[in-house]
Order: structure tokens, then sequence, then C-alpha cells
């Protein structure tokens, strides 16, 4: 049975990254000391009623001193009545957290040409991932970064300093190319031949267009699926994902995923 561990944690810091971006440090090292790139947490806020159910958020990173770890951070977009009293929060606040939940990516040995393709907020899980993956040896990362505007572009600099290769679409040509970022990922494919793993995490039809090119050129492909959830354990079954193949079977995102091979579900 995995570890999980509840507890109502004091806020390190929040940070404002754009109009509608956050970035939140927690005081949690025993959930964070487990937690791997593609779990997730349930957060619930205090003292607050609407919503009255947790909301999950993706794990974005650990935060380590030496070699300490004493938390972790989120990495949120203000869309609903949650992240909207989140962003009111500050240093010193506390949430009430559960975690870590689901099962992460996997790093199959003998890979090394890796593309990272991310969706505006879907970054925030493959920045933990490409984190822990930069001290492998031989890991070359190339991370695909797309966006509806210039301020929906997370994490450029921090990818940059890992050594990844950052390539950048949005769809009004403020940052980057002007376009799609499956446009720049097919090109890449065409041009440059096939990586040794696409793990992607977005919208659902950018996730279900990464999926059709992975199958196309034989590539192994990990999504990281964003779906409701409203427990986070599979009772609820709020997150049923179809499984690819089998008709009328399913899996539950915060089960059986959030990741999957994108070969075994229907995107």
């Amino acid at each position: 049975m995995k570890k999980l561990f509840q507890k109502k944690v004091p806020i390190l810091h929040h940070l404002k990254l754009g109009p509608d971006y956050f970035r939140m440090g927690l005081a949690f090292p025993e959930l964070a000391g487990i937690a791997r790139p593609g779990q997730f947490v349930m957060v619930r806020l205090l003292n607050k009623y609407i919503p009255l159910l947790r909301r999950p958020f993706s794990i974005h990173n650990r935060l380590v001193e030496g070699d300490k770890v004493f938390g972790l951070e989120l990495l949120y977009k203000m869309v609903g009545q949650t992240t909207h009293a989140m962003s009111k929060l500050k240093a010193g606040d506390l949430l009430d957290m559960l975690g870590p939940l689901g099962n992460g990516f996997s790093c199959p040995d003998g890979i090394h040409n890796v593309f990272f393709v991310a969706g505006g907020i879907g970054v925030a899980s493959l920045y933990y991932l490409a984190h822990s993956l930069v001290g492998h040896s031989g890991i070359r990362p190339t991370v695909f970064l797309g966006g509806r505007t210039d301020a929906d572009i997370l994490c450029r600099e921090e990818l940059e300093s890992m050594g990844a290769k950052v390539h950048i679409t949005t769809e009004d040509g403020s940052l980057g190319e002007k376009g799609v970022i499956t446009s720049m990922l097919q090109e890449t494919l065409n041009v440059n031949g096939k990586p040794d793993m696409i793990y992607a995490c977005g919208p659902t039809g950018m996730m279900k267009a990464v999926s059709n090119m992975a199958r196309t050129h034989d590539v192994s492909c990990q999504v990281s699926l964003e779906t409701v959830m409203a427990c986070g354990f599979g009772v609820c079954l709020g997150c049923a994902v179809e499984t690819a193949g089998s008709p009328g079977a399913y899996f539950h995102a915060c089960t059986d995923g959030p990741v999957f091979d994108s070969r075994a579900v229907v995107i």
C-alpha cells in the first residue's frame, strides 16, 4: 500500500508569475521526500466550504537545501473558485494537503533523446520530471512549450538553465513561432527523426495530436491526463478514462494514472 500524508502545511513563498499564474512553495518534507514526477496532491482551503471538495494539483518541484528535502512547489493557473482563493494566500498561511497520489512518469533504462511537450500549465508536472532526469548520464532533453500568448509560456529560463533545448510557439505569435506546439513537434520529428521517449501534458486536443504522432513514428509516449477529480482515491469514479482496445472498460486517472502509456488510453 502506498504511503500517504495528510497535513495542514504552511506556505513558504507565493510568487505571481503573470496575470493568472502562480508558484507556491509549501513546507511538507514527508510528502516531498517520496513524491515522484507526475504524482499529484489534493488540496483543501481552510475555513472554506465553497468549494467543499479538495482539488488536485500536480507536484511541480521539490524544495531542497543541500541533501535535505524540506518542501514542494505547486504551479497553478487561476481559473476557478479554489485557485482564485489560493491566489490571495500569503507566506505563513496554511493549506490542507493530502498526497502523494497517483502513478507518475517512468524512465526506462537506455533512453537518451527525450522530448517534453507541454501546453500551458501542463509544464507543471513535466518540469519536475525534467529536473529529475537532468542528472541521468546521457539524457538529452528537448522541450516544446506552447501557449495562446507569451503569458502562457512558463519555466523557459529554468529549463534552459538545465541544458534543455527549448522550442516555443504561441497562437498569437507574441513569443517564439506563431502557431501550435504540435506543428513544431511534427516538423522536428520529420526533420530530426524520432526520440527515445515523448512525455506530454496539456489540453486534450494537444495530447491527442501528440499521441497520434507518437504512434505514427513508433515512439514510446507517456501522457499525464488532466481530468476532473473529486476524491483522488478511485471512490467517486469521476475521472474515468476509456481504455484503448477494450470498449466499455475504463481506467481511473487518480489511481491508474494520471500518467498513462498513450497507446493504452483513448484521448
